[in-house]
């Protein structure tokens, strides 16, 4: 169990070390997709929101609420709060992690959205939106909440086969929130993909912030 906990199958910083060009890869694509979202030069974006208006049904839209309701701010809270909770039983400095992570989340989340202003899609929403559109928060959200179960579960399961169920559970909940808020309305496809890589990045940062606090509290010899 130990060795699942300290050894995960699968880090962000193992696939950085065997492809090195992926995370930088990651990086621009969000620079990139920012820089064209404050000029508002992504023409795409419409096609696509015309394209899903055009195809709703009732139980698509029910079921699009219900999986973005995952990703609201009441529930990424709660659920960083009892992933930290159970951290806290068998590991400090992973539950201190994921405060961390948990805080600064909204605050970089806040900050890219004023910095780049993109206006969200005009009418036709089926939930409110308020503020900013880029990057979409609810997919940041849910990876720097629902996709730290799989290190927590690592404390306390032995079978890799189930960490990696845990762990692809938790990233396709990502991706499908991601989904629900163009399906919604209240965001232009860019964002959400934007807010796909700006996760991939939050959880690299999260790994490292648990490699200095790991380094940070070990004594030196």
């Amino acid at each position: 169990m130990a060795y699942l906990h300290t050894h995960p199958p699968m880090t962000l910083g193992r696939v950085h070390a065997r492809a090195g060009w992926l995370l930088p890869v990651v990086a621009v694509a969000f620079v990139l997709l920012a820089v064209g979202a404050a000029a508002d030069h992504l023409p795409w974006d419409q096609a696509i929101h015309d394209w899903v208006i055009d195809h709703r049904t009732p139980w698509a839209d029910t079921v699009a609420k219900r999986v973005s309701w995952f990703g609201s701010t009441y529930v990424v809270l709660s659920v960083s709060a009892v992933a930290a909770a159970l951290a806290w039983r068998r590991c400090p400095r992973l539950a201190l992690a994921i405060v961390i992570v948990a805080l600064a989340r909204p605050l970089t989340e806040f900050a890219l959205k004023e910095l780049v202003g993109r206006e969200r899609p005009v009418g036709d929403r089926l939930v409110r939106g308020r503020g900013p559109s880029f990057p979409s928060g609810h997919p940041y959200a849910t990876a720097a909440s629902w996709g730290v179960l799989p290190l927590v579960a690592a404390l306390y399961v032995r079978r890799r086969a189930t960490w990696w169920a845990l762990a692809v559970a938790a990233w396709l909940l990502v991706v499908g929130v991601a989904a629900s808020r163009v399906w919604l309305g209240v965001h232009w496809t860019s964002d959400i993909v934007a807010g796909v890589l700006l996760a991939v990045l939050g959880v690299r940062a999260a790994e490292l912030l648990i490699s200095h606090i790991e380094a940070w509290r070990t004594p030196r010899r």
